[in-house]
């Protein structure tokens, strides 16, 4: 379901889905299937706009729009789960409709002139029709994205469906082909140690430094316990959607594993947990996305009263214990949308955001830190001698980023920043840290900005020492290789999970050890609670418990891009193994634990570890190669 029909359907699948990120393996015929598929969209599309105009002259569907309709209506459940976990039919079917409806308002905007107020209506009829929320809240979430989207649309008149398509869905059909979008590059500067061999760090020690990793609290200011859960919209258990007739579809005390949010008192609790049980932490992280799933109805004003209180939070608890913050997608109003600094006008730009970031977490950094912050909301600091963490916003690269169609080079700036000032820390004896929301590399980072982080990581895989990312609710890690060397296995990146259940997840947070000289991280391990228990002891606090500790239950001496490269390839070959890594990345929620998951779903996982771009398949095929190889009865379950 494409982003851009104008505001339509994707807009609301574009601010609601987050959950689990896996990868979809895909099939050995697939250059085939895609020849036939672009011959069909080509089809649908020019059908789908005859049959659209002429509903728009009637006020009648025919039956063949109907039957269009149905063909690009996503299912329910689509709605929890960041795209690159979206079934490969079901990105084709999304492909297909990002192509009809974009090219369908384009024309109606472009050729026909329509005005704001008329593409705003039909786009909510849009939204209504694919039933991805009440008709009231479709318009609401119309009306807050398509200025933005007209602005940039009328402002890039050589914009075209297929390149809109192509930064959004980056696959199948939906291929990026425009070369402003794809040539641009940051300067690198040559140099730094040659990488001759996967890196490797010390094993975990006494002096350890602790770090606690905290993400994704999604507070919801209007979570309700007993409210509905099964509220038929991307986002549920609030105030607005009544108490359901039947109690077990009510929300649960401290969270819901259905698409709920995060009561305060779950936020406040996991928070106090992990400082009450690692009171010799050293530094807090925190991933990004405090603001809730009801996209429809944020408001700056809303945003920063909740952002606020969180930001008190670790005040409070953590005394002067420093936290360490980026933004989340969420954190912005409209959702995703992340303007360059030169767009000015109030209704489009994030200023009030870094401002408001800026004054929140000078409790935690330099002055120094103000402006880089106050500009495009990411920073540097010197931890300690030889210590450095850098906080990017890559909110900017997410594909979701309306921003993106306007000017994808606006997002040079940051990374040459990046680039700079790791150049600075190589240049001082300093190893670095990489803080960012969304995991770098994944499938719904824009594809440019990841080939130009690649170049980056090269040229300083022996400065940056460990990655550090929120955004997919997933107790996770992923391994970075070489762009120029891919046999090498060069960093890591290890994911909070988050303390929100959305959706079917248990609450977790993560604690590394991290070497005091190195800054290698050596070892981490995931604490959580079990929700369903927790719910069914309303009067008391979760019981927090290990869910792992990840050199132990791995039989690992370290936690090195070469010993996690082994790892991987252990799974490869062994899918009890990977299987076990698959429930401690969803924690174990049980409705994850009684829908399985079968082989297919096994080395979907397997290849998100080892993704690094998208659209590189060149390590998962290696290790689908392997696994594919073994006996089914291994790894499939019966269904």
């Amino acid at each position: 379901m494409g982003r851009v029909a104008i505001v339509s359907s994707m807009v609301i699948l574009a601010v609601v889905i987050s959950s689990i990120t896996s990868y979809q393996v895909k099939p050995a015929n697939y250059a085939k299937l895609i020849e036939k598929q672009k011959k069909f969209d080509e089809a649908f599309e020019k059908e789908f706009y005859v049959e659209h105009t002429k509903y728009v002259e009637t006020g009648e569907q025919s039956e063949r729009l109907q039957e269009m309709f149905e063909h690009i209506r996503q299912e329910p459940d689509m709605f929890r789960m960041e795209m690159d976990n979206h079934p490969l039919p079901y990105l084709t079917a999304e492909c297909t409709a990002c192509r009809a409806l974009v090219t369908t308002y384009l024309t109606y905007r472009r050729v026909l002139g329509w005005d704001r107020d008329r593409i705003a209506l039909q786009a909510a009829s849009t939204c209504e029709t694919l039933n991805i929320l009440t008709p009231p809240n479709c318009l609401k979430i119309v009306n807050k994205n398509i200025d933005i989207l007209l602005y940039i649309i009328d402002n890039r008149p050589s914009l075209t469906a297929q390149t809109i398509c192509g930064i959004i869905f980056q696959s199948g059909t939906c291929v990026l082909e425009d070369p402003a979008f794809l040539n641009w590059s940051i300067n690198v500067q040559p140099g730094g140690r040659p990488i001759t061999a996967s890196k490797t760090s010390p094993n975990r020690g006494a002096s350890d430094l602790k770090i606690i990793h905290i993400t994704d609290v999604h507070y919801d200011p209007h979570y309700r316990t007993g409210y509905n859960a099964v509220c038929g919209e991307p986002c549920c258990c609030r105030e607005g959607q009544g108490i359901p007739a039947n109690p077990a579809d009510g929300a649960g005390e401290w969270g819901d594993y259905r698409d709920c949010d995060s009561p305060w008192k779950a936020v406040e609790d996991a928070v106090r947990a992990a400082a009450r049980q690692h009171p010799d932490a050293a530094y807090v992280y925190y991933t990004g996305d405090i603001i809730d799933h009801g996209v429809w109805e944020t408001t700056v004003a809303g945003n920063i009263v909740s952002m606020t209180r969180t930001y008190q939070l670790f005040r409070d608890v953590f005394g002067s214990k420093p936290v360490y913050n980026v933004l989340g997608n969420h954190e912005n109003n409209p959702t995703n949308v992340f303007a360059p600094s030169y767009i000015t006008q109030s209704e489009f730009s994030a200023k009030w955001l870094y401002d408001f970031s800026a004054d929140q977490w000078s409790t935690w950094l330099p002055t120094a830190s103000q402006q880089t912050i106050r500009q495009g909301g990411f920073y540097t600091v010197l931890v300690r001698p030889g210590f450095r963490i850098i906080g990017m916003n890559n909110n900017d690269a997410y594909t979701f980023n309306w921003w993106i169609l306007y000017d994808p080079a606006y997002l040079q700036a940051q990374l040459q920043w990046v680039h700079d000032t790791l150049l600075q820390a190589e240049a001082a004896g300093e190893k670095v840290h990489i803080l960012a929301h969304i995991p770098i590399g994944a499938g719904t980072s824009y594809r440019t900005w990841a080939r130009q982080y690649r170049r980056i990581l090269d040229r300083f895989w022996d400065v940056i020492t460990a990655h550090f990312h929120g955004h997919t609710h997933a107790d996770e890690f992923n391994v970075f290789y070489s762009l120029a060397n891919p046999q090498h296995a060069i960093s890591a990146g290890f994911n909070g999970g988050g303390t929100v259940p959305f959706s079917n997840y248990n609450p977790n947070y993560v604690v590394y050890y991290v070497n005091p000289q190195t800054y290698d991280v050596t070892d981490f391990e995931s604490w959580y609670f079990s929700l369903t228990e927790a719910n069914q002891n309303p009067n008391r606090n979760p019981i927090w418990m290990q869910l792992y500790s990840f050199s132990r239950d791995f039989q690992l001496s370290n936690v090195s891009p070469a010993s996690l490269d082994g790892l991987v390839r252990r799974f490869a070959s062994n899918p009890a193994e990977l299987r076990r890594y698959w429930e401690f990345k969803v924690k174990r929620g049980d409705p994850f634990i009684a829908a399985g998951c079968d082989g297919d779903c096994l080395l979907n996982h397997l290849c998100q570890i080892v993704t690094n771009e998208a659209n590189d398949d060149t390590k998962c095929n290696a290790l689908a190669a392997i696994f594919r190889n073994l006996d089914d009865e291994l790894f499939n379950e019966e269904k």
